[in-house]
């Protein structure tokens, strides 16, 4: 739910609430009744402020937001950063020039700041008297600078969900190790030898790209590019003056082009992002992250939205975060999309066909280097009921090859059975 309150004519205040609630299957109707702090068929759910913030439209080419709020920085489409976080941003249109400037507090640590500029420029915008794009092309330029402590190194240089202060308890006391085995609980992270999870320090990171769009009533044309530069300080989670430094850069791309009739589109699309090969490390010496890496990653993974099933694991926008959410890291994506107004009714039909693969090979199972990660076809139908609420109801299917996995933390197992996957989404506005 969504509250706004205009406090005078250019301030409002913003409160978007979100529930965080158990899973619907967990009641119990055998808990006894001095113990349980809701009704034996319901769960636990709790009222949380998704975003909170004010804002200020001194004129109708400006907003300017503070507070905890979404962002969609870099390429827009999730390849550098799609979240919400607390700090100030504004966005201005000066003239023909349009600007997007921001500075956002990534965590509690003091120095993790996030700082992001963008310039876009229309070289011509034609639109008809309804507003209807004749002919427009545009591009935009874009830097954003980072500083992030205390990150854990996941599987593939990958960074991973930071670990509770009560698990780190829990390890330190009952031991890192179990049997000859590192502990099961830390499978998803990088180790040492004495199986100590290894952290990092991003340190003067760096994202600079151009987006360019061309559009006219039946071609379109969209393509960015985007490098990634910066260090890496490599630590044991526990021993932060013992330090190795490492350079990372690497680039990403995408590419659309469309086709568009009366009620129909067809769209051709590919994206790349650059990736290492991975290394066998078995003895965990640090061969595969002790090295200048050539590989692009996001800040956050799992926020691009190229496809519904392998991507899609969640971003600012309500109907999003139903996929996996791996990162587009060493990934190559082609792929056709097809859109279709169904006649007569409110309905639209969506279909998506792509090919994902490694750029450059990893380790599954059974220590064999694969690239082929799988064939995914996307359908969606989309509905409008009542004026108010619009239905999304989505049937995927996934062919999966050797180099797939489920998270980006797993080793591919090399499985070959057919996935299908299914979700939906109410949205309701009133």
């Amino acid at each position: 739910m969504r509250l706004r309150s205009t406090v005078h004519r250019i301030i409002s205040i913003n409160l978007e609430l979100a529930t965080n609630q158990e899973a619907i299957y967990q009641s119990d109707i055998r808990t006894s009744r001095s113990s349980r702090t809701t009704g034996a068929e319901s769960q636990t759910a709790n009222l949380t402020a998704r975003q909170s913030y004010l804002e200020l439209n001194r004129n109708p080419n400006e907003v300017t937001k503070i507070g905890k709020h979404a962002i969609n920085i870099g390429d827009r489409n999730g390849k550098v950063f799609s979240g919400i976080l607390s700090g100030y941003s504004q966005r201005c249109k000066a003239g023909t020039w349009c600007y997007e400037i921001g500075g956002m507090k990534l965590s509690s640590a003091d120095g993790d700041w996030m700082y992001f500029f963008s310039l876009d420029y229309p070289f011509w915008h034609e639109v008809d008297s309804q507003g209807e794009v004749i002919d427009s092309f545009r591009i935009e330029m874009f830097r954003i600078k980072y500083t992030e402590h205390d990150v854990p190194l996941g599987m593939n240089n990958i960074p991973a969900k930071r670990l509770s202060s009560s698990t780190l308890s829990s390890l330190e006391s009952g031991g890192f190790t179990s049997g000859s085995d590192c502990n099961t609980s830390l499978s998803a992270y990088t180790l040492n030898s004495s199986c100590k999870p290894i952290y990092y320090n991003a340190h003067e990171q760096e994202y600079f790209g151009l987006r360019m769009q061309w559009e006219t009533p039946v071609w379109g044309v969209y393509a960015d590019i985007i490098s990634n530069q910066g260090n890496r300080n490599y630590f044991q989670y526990d021993d932060r003056h013992n330090m190795d430094k490492r350079k990372i850069s690497g680039g990403a791309a995408e590419l659309e082009i469309s086709w568009k009739k009366p009620g129909e589109e067809y769209m051709l699309v590919g994206m790349m992002a650059q990736g290492d090969e991975q290394l066998d490390d078995s003895s965990r010496n640090g061969t595969n992250y002790l090295r200048g890496l050539e590989s692009f990653y996001e800040i956050s993974p799992g926020t691009y939205r190229g496809t519904k099933f392998y991507f899609n694991g969640g971003s600012p926008d309500l109907n999003s975060g139903t996929g996996l959410g791996h990162s587009i890291n060493n990934t190559q994506m082609g792929g056709f999309r097809y859109r279709y107004d169904i006649p007569e009714t409110t309905a639209v039909y969506r279909f998506g066909l792509y090919e994902l693969k490694r750029i450059k090979p990893v380790l599954d199972s059974n220590g064999t280097k694969s690239s082929m990660i799988g064939i995914e076809w996307d359908n969606t139908f989309t509905l409008k009921m009542a004026g108010h609420a619009n239905v999304d109801l989505d049937f995927n299917a996934f062919q999966p090859a050797r180099a797939f996995s489920y998270h980006d933390q797993t080793v591919p197992t090399g499985r070959k059975d057919m996935i299908f996957h299914f979700a939906g989404r109410l949205t309701y506005s009133f």
